[in-house]
């Protein structure tokens, strides 16, 4: 579902203050696996997703999604099949409409419509549908507007905006960074659950290790713009946070051991 041939992406080249953010970077996801991406900060992670996602042009390679190149299509086009949700819990949502017209915006993305186009009784049922594995009540607070909701509640709500039009691609950008550890922890869970249940594709970044380790199909540590290390299958399921912290001698970022 998602293939990276050759990616590189280099900032500023040929100044003082250059900086290669990606250097050949080569990922498969195949459809339905989720994939999540590891590294400190500086690592590519955000860059990655990035040019995934379309906000950066790479200086060389493909980003393939569905057996389509997408490399040279725009952010607005790849949103008709990607649904991302950001650390920024306000980001992705618009924070002075209520959660169904939210939800209601976010399931006519890439479709034509009016300007006004009132919610319908069936398309409430659907959006309590999609809320209610959540566990957060959200269902029943359908008009609340979205900026008198918590962090973790907006990011819940995102996450199910995210998969309501059905993408190839789910990315998700540190989405719980900015969270307490005990939302972060409700937020993880319920993206967990979403993916299993919907089966999207998935591409995850986080400087989080025991998250990375604990969640996915498939783990890609990035070191300075490189593929340090994957694992998948088996080998994933025995990783520890010790196991990887003495092999490759990261003992001075805090983030990526929180």
């Amino acid at each position: 579902m998602l293939r990276l041939e050759g990616l590189r992406k280099t900032f500023n080249p040929g100044a003082p203050n250059q900086k290669v953010a990606l250097e050949r970077i080569d990922l498969a996801l195949e459809e339905g696996e989720f994939g999540v991406v590891i590294g400190s900060n500086g690592a590519g992670k955000s860059t990655l997703l990035n040019v995934v996602a379309g906000d950066l042009a790479p200086d060389a390679g493909r980003v393939v999604i569905g057996g389509e190149d997408v490399t040279g299509r725009a952010a607005h086009e790849r949103g008709r099949f990607i649904g991302r949700v950001f650390q920024d819990t306000s980001a992705c949502t618009a924070p002075g409409l209520s959660i169904e017209e939210n939800l209601a915006i976010a399931e006519g993305r890439g479709r034509r419509r009016r300007l006004v186009s009132p919610i319908r009784s069936d398309s409430r049922e659907r959006f309590r549908r999609a809320l209610e594995p959540l566990g957060l009540g959200l269902e029943e607070r359908l008009e609340t507007r979205v900026d008198l909701l918590s962090g973790g509640q907006r990011q819940a709500v995102s996450l199910v905006m995210a998969l309501l039009g059905r993408p190839r691609l789910l990315a998700l950008d540190e989405h719980t960074a900015a969270l307490d550890p005990r939302t972060a922890e409700v937020v993880m869970r319920a993206t967990v659950e979403a993916v299993e249940r919907t089966r999207v594709t998935t591409l995850m970044v986080t400087h989080n290790m025991q998250q990375a380790i604990a969640h996915g199909d498939r783990l890609v540590m990035l070191h300075e713009g490189r593929v340090l290390f994957e694992a998948t299958g088996a080998e994933k399921r025995r990783l520890t946070v010790d196991a990887l912290v003495k092999r490759f001698g990261i003992v001075d970022d805090e983030l990526l051991l929180a």
